[in-house]
């Protein structure tokens, strides 16, 4: 991709381009603007951006302000960039189009971005992120250079977007109010359908029938590649004009893993291809769900060009993603993790993959629920899952893009009440600093902490990390 090349595809939706190029991103230090920032600044963008959050990546060569002002807005600015949580009626917002500026959401501008090279575009209710990067990894280890465009920092690099020159880019395809209809790929993966955003979707077959029309976008000489077992999905793809492939366990699917060995959560398997061996992979990530998020980036990347060679050593390489299973060491005998999880599915094999990695040892998890709709249409199904925890702290219910609701609505009392009545050892803390003062008093050498959800929780096992040290150092 190059900035011609970007500019070409822009102005065919009335974008104006300076020969250098400027981009504001309202809400920039959101997980895919944050991506998109990196990639337009490595194409040689002025990037500005604001943030409620007032942070940005360490080291950020961007100018972010902690508000949002009308004064941000230079007037020679190319485009403005706005997340799905900036409301149309933002300071900048109202000040870009007042100037005639091009004012775009994240998903148009992916589109536009996507337009410049081939796309391929990994949808899915699990596993977005790690795909996308490990596809990535697959291409750039078989020298093709691909720009990646992903909703997780890297472990190692600690960056979400990665700009290439190659013909290929990689996107996570979001379902959240259709945003994926703004994209036009030639490749695209559904790792699977569940209900999750109830705020968007009223029912199952609504959920569906996006993702229909998401998998209908990819043209006729294109490709869609399918989880094998998840019936959904089938739907969805069952009247596609273009090929479809699948992956998954079975022997029937198109793409599946074989030989399957595990140690300590970690697993060596081989790909195969219809009846064709393609490679034998050693991931070093934990997880059986990573075994199939590693077939659908092989089935992805082999379609892009990718040799076995590239696919075994990409995988391999891929040493994983912020707040994906995330070890963030071990203190006082301590192991603490972080992790993402925000649906009763990924709570399940995040706390089934930990008890692989730490048999026998006593297993706390902090949970933040992520959007009241959510806690409340999943109840039983996030008490079920948390139930495989021997210890449960519920932190308060994150409110992403919520207005309070009615009395009575779902708590997170209620929710640590329903694992309690499972049988759970569970309770419900407000504040973070009750968390942290509850875990500090009675966490014991050999026991493991995982906080997981989709907020801010994970500054509680950092914040528990330095709190441990200190008090070693104290005693």
């Amino acid at each position: 991709m190059s900035n011609s090349a970007f500019a070409t595809a822009l102005a065919r939706e009335s974008v104006r381009i300076h020969k250098d190029p400027k981009a504001h991103l309202v809400g920039i230090a959101g997980a895919g603007m944050s991506s998109l920032a990196e990639v337009l600044d490595a194409a040689g963008w002025e990037i500005s951006g604001s943030d409620l959050n007032g942070r940005f990546a360490a080291g950020s060569r961007f100018q972010v302000h902690a508000l949002h002002d009308a004064e941000h807005v230079d007037e020679e600015l190319d485009v403005l960039v706005h997340s799905d949580a900036v409301p149309e009626d933002n300071p900048e917002v109202v000040r870009a189009r007042a100037l005639g500026i091009s004012v775009l959401n994240y998903p148009q501008m992916l589109g536009r971005l996507m337009e410049s090279q081939r796309g391929a575009a990994i949808a899915g209710t699990h596993g977005k992120s790690t795909t996308t990067a490990m596809a990535g990894e697959i291409l750039s280890t078989a020298g093709f250079d691909p720009t990646v465009v992903c909703g997780a920092r890297s472990i190692v690099g600690n960056s979400t977007g990665q700009f290439g020159r190659g013909r290929w880019m990689l996107a996570e395809a979001c379902e959240y109010r259709d945003n994926f209809r703004h994209l036009n790929p030639q490749l695209a993966v559904i790792l699977g359908i569940e209900p999750d955003h109830f705020d968007c979707f009223a029912t199952p077959g609504e959920l569906e029938a996006a993702f229909a029309r998401f998998a209908a976008r990819v043209p006729d000489d294109g490709l869609v590649l399918a989880r094998a077992d998840c019936t959904a999905t089938t739907r969805a793809i069952a009247n596609l004009r273009c090929a479809t492939e699948s992956f998954g366990f079975a022997p029937s699917a198109t793409w599946h893993a074989t030989e399957l060995r595990e140690r300590q959560g970690f697993y060596t398997f081989q790909i195969r291809y219809g009846e064709r061996m393609v490679c034998e992979v050693k991931l070093h990530v934990p997880g059986r769900h990573n075994v199939l998020n590693a077939l659908a980036a092989a089935a992805l990347a082999s379609r892009c060009g990718a040799s076995a060679a590239a696919i075994r050593g990409g995988l391999e390489r891929f040493a994983g993603l912020r707040r994906r299973l995330q070890l963030l060491g071990e203190v006082r005998q301590v192991a603490i993790l972080d992790d993402y999880a925000h649906h009763p599915t990924e709570v399940v094999a995040t706390l089934s993959t930990i008890r692989q990695m730490y048999p026998e040892r006593r297993l706390w998890c902090v949970f933040q629920p992520h959007q009241a709709s959510r806690t409340r249409y999943l109840l039983d199904e996030f008490a079920a899952s948390l139930h495989n925890a021997d210890k449960v702290i519920v932190s308060e219910i994150v409110r992403a893009r919520e207005t309070a609701e009615p009395t009575g609505e779902v708590t997170a009392a209620l929710l640590a009440a329903r694992v309690a009545e499972r049988g759970g050892d569970a309770l419900q803390l407000a504040s973070a600093a009750e968390i942290h003062d509850h875990l500090r008093q009675s966490l014991r050498p050999g026991d493991v902490v995982v906080t997981m959800g989709a907020g801010d929780i994970g500054r509680i096992a950092h914040e528990l990390g330095q709190g441990l040290r200190t008090y070693r150092q104290a005693g």
